[in-house]
């Protein structure tokens, strides 16, 4: 999920809601415009290959960057 700095803000502050889980999305990685998220129950079903995602998750796999 991508959102600007401010709508991120926003959904901190319980101003909206993005889906039906009683947690808000984690943030994956931000720049100085938007924040980069996993919705809240991206492996709700544990499908085959969740411990693999979780692997990647744990290592902080996204690097956001400033365009200039």
């Amino acid at each position: 999920m991508i959102f600007t700095a401010k709508q991120w803000d926003s959904l901190q502050n319980d101003e909206f809601g993005v889906g039906a889980a009683p947690m808000a999305p984690s943030m994956l990685g931000k720049n100085s415009d938007y924040v980069f998220a996993l919705p809240a129950r991206y492996n709700y079903a544990f499908l085959t290959g969740y411990e693999e995602v979780e692997e990647i998750l744990e290592s902080n796999p996204l690097k956001a960057f400033e365009i200039k």
